[in-house]
């Protein structure tokens, strides 16, 4: 596999978008993950992990078709291995892609129905914070601040309790643009 990225390669635009902090450094990142995919003669479950780790980054990267192919491909992929964890984890790539495009009518109840798993199933709880965050993010796309503002207050209490500071500050951001956009 490729050099791991550097720690927080992307921020927060004012869209709450994840957007590279060096696009060029980036793209060739995401290029050189994309091309190990595209070589790879692994086990199902090692280029499962390969499509789940490169999707997100396509999105970030804007390269919205490449994530949608390799975000579909990853549920694919986690739907014949039966392996309802990365089933999960590529479903909200998924999701997130479609938020993107602007797909509300299928990121919105997708979403919706990540963040009932994530309650609702132990197995998905320590994502609860992911998927909270990411439907605020969806709601806030769709021009809808209070709602989001209530995941993201959510979320961010998930976020403490795991400590991640860099998680809770963008709770913290969402939340601030959320202020803004009510105004």
């Amino acid at each position: 596999m490729s050099p791991v990225l550097a720690p927080r390669a992307w921020r927060l635009d004012e869209r709450l978008r994840d957007v590279p902090v060096d696009p060029t450094a980036f793209g060739r990142e995401v290029d050189a993950r994309i091309e190990a995919i595209a070589s790879a003669r692994s086990q199902p479950a090692q280029l499962l992990a390969m499509l789940l780790d490169a999707g997100p980054l396509l999105c970030i990267a804007g390269r919205l078709d490449e994530a949608r192919r390799t975000a579909s491909a990853a549920v694919a992929l986690a739907e014949l291995l039966e392996d309802r964890a990365s089933l999960f984890a590529a479903q909200l790539g998924l999701a997130r892609v479609l938020q993107r495009e602007g797909r509300f009518e299928i990121s919105t109840p997708l979403f919706d129905q990540l963040v009932a798993a994530a309650r609702s199933m132990p197995m998905h709880s320590a994502s609860l914070h992911a998927a909270l965050f990411d439907a605020g993010r969806n709601l806030f796309d769709q021009g809808q601040a209070a709602q989001a503002a209530r995941l993201f207050r959510e979320a961010q209490a998930q976020r403490r309790q795991l400590g991640n500071e860099e998680l809770i500050e963008d709770c913290a951001e969402a939340l601030r643009r959320c202020a803004l956009a009510s105004r």
